[in-house]
C-alpha cells in the first residue's frame, strides 16, 4: 500500500536545481554591479557573518535586508538558526516571469494532494493509496 507521500513526490511539481553559484561567482556578479572591487565585498561579507553570529549569541533576531535570522533551540540543547527570505526576494521569483529555471510536473501546479493521489492510483493499480 503506497503513501500519499508518494503521490506528492512523483508527481508534484518541483524545480529542477541546476548548479550552484559559488562564492566566486557571487562575488563577481556583486562587483560587476557595484563600484566595489571583489576584496572590498570579501570583507564586507565577513564581517557580517562575524557581526551575525555576536547578535545571534547574544539571542537577538537579525534583519539583514536580505533575510531574518533568528537563533532557535532543540530539546538536546543544540542551537540551530531559522531563516526567512526577504519579501522582496519572494515577490520577485513570484512575479509573472519571476522563474526562469525549469519546472518538472508544471502542469501540477494548482493540485490538490488528493488530485495526485487519483493521479497515483491510476497509475498504479497495484500498490494504491487507500
Amino acid at each position: 500500500m503506497a503513501k500519499k507521500i508518494q503521490a506528492i513526490a512523483t508527481y508534484g511539481p518541483r524545480i529542477d536545481l541546476i548548479e550552484a553559484a559559488d562564492i566566486a561567482r557571487f562575488m563577481e556578479l556583486i562587483t560587476q554591479r557595484t563600484t566595489l572591487s571583489s576584496g572590498v565585498v570579501k570583507n564586507v561579507q565577513e564581517s557580517e557573518v562575524e557581526t551575525l553570529i555576536g547578535l545571534l549569541r547574544e539571542g537577538r533576531p537579525v534583519h539583514t535586508g536580505v533575510a531574518i535570522f533568528t537563533p532557535s533551540i532543540n530539546l538536546d540543547g543544540s542551537f540551530d538558526v531559522n531563516v526567512r527570505v526577504d519579501k522582496r526576494i519572494l515577490s520577485a521569483i513570484n512575479s509573472i516571469d519571476g522563474f526562469a529555471g525549469k519546472i518538472t510536473n508544471n502542469e501540477n501546479i494548482g493540485k490538490t494532494s488528493a488530485e495526485l493521489e487519483e493521479m497515483w492510483n491510476e497509475a498504479h493499480l497495484e500498490d494504491p493509496i487507500v
